[in-house]
């Protein structure tokens, strides 16, 4: 009795590790975009990602200040490109939760957020059942995918445009130093090391996430240009489609970050990639060198 007993309960673990490397198996994948145009480059393979004319889509336009322009802009391309619904919902604060907006995520395979302000976005998914939906998509194979604001909420530690330094806006993000970027806390996506920034070539914005992942020992920030996107595999492999570059900073091997007295930063060795089309990369693990 003892011994089939034994064979019983290592029959069981083994199911639930068999269980646990099929919902591992099954996560699906993010497909961050550096905002622009929204042109075809992007839209047209991340459709075809998503099942093509099997896609059912899910827009989350919050982060707009047009949300239902927005929207429909977004689902009637979707659509034109192949999608075979493409759908939305727009809430107030608070009202994320109610039946009717959580039943539209019921069977989709894809979720994208638009472009806007990011903090909007957070503050209104933050916590909800909405955004626990939203992760059911992608951890039963799904895609979850943003643009501009939307791919910044991707990591945790979310850039949200703010330079608490410059005086006017003109002069934002015009150095590389310390307690300048402002950041929050977005939806973790990807890795807790790894910060998304975007618009990055087209809009100069080194200098903002030089600074974050320098104030953030171990991070790599990952900068994604316009009408350019990164597909991340669940298992962190990563590939870029799209007109322009996906730029990497590397920070584990930059030793000790030093300042002067006018808050500058400098560090050396750090790393730095350039990504284009068709390019591949292995997001860094947490606490492990790349």
């Amino acid at each position: 009795m003892a011994a089939h007993k034994k064979i019983k309960n290592l029959l069981a673990a083994l199911a639930l590790l068999s269980s646990a490397a099929a919902v591992a198996a099954a996560e699906g994948r993010l497909v961050i975009v550096g905002g622009g145009a929204h042109d075809d480059v992007v839209m047209g393979p991340l459709v075809k990602m998503a099942g093509g004319q099997k896609a059912r889509i899910v827009i989350l336009p919050q982060a707009s200040g047009e949300p239902l322009e927005s929207a429909r802009d977004q689902a009637a391309q979707f659509v034109r490109l192949g999608a075979a619904s493409a759908d939305w919902v727009i809430f107030k604060k608070g009202e994320a939760d109610k039946p009717e907006n959580l039943a539209k995520f019921k069977d989709a395979n894809m979720v994208f957020f638009t472009g806007g302000d990011q903090v909007t976005l957070v503050s209104l998914l933050a916590g909800t059942r909405m955004l626990q939906e939203v992760r059911r998509v992608y951890a039963e194979g799904g895609i979850v995918s943003g643009t501009s604001a939307g791919a910044a909420v991707m990591s945790r530690i979310m850039l949200t445009g703010d330079d608490r330094l410059a005086p006017k806006e003109d002069d934002y993000f015009n150095a590389i130093r310390s307690s300048a970027v402002v950041t929050a806390e977005g939806f973790g996506f990807v890795p807790d090391n790894i910060v998304i920034d975007q618009h990055f070539i087209k809009r100069k914005r080194q200098n903002r996430l030089i600074s974050v992942v320098l104030e953030h020992p171990g991070t790599t920030g990952i900068g994604i240009d316009e009408n350019t996107a990164l597909v991340v595999d669940h298992g962190g492999s990563c590939s870029v489609i799209g007109d322009s570059l996906v730029t990497v900073f590397e920070t584990d091997k930059a030793g000790p970050v030093t300042a002067d007295a006018r808050g500058h930063l400098a560090a050396s060795a750090i790393t730095m990639r350039l990504l284009k089309d068709g390019d591949t990369y292995v997001l860094p693990q947490a606490g492990k060198a790349q």
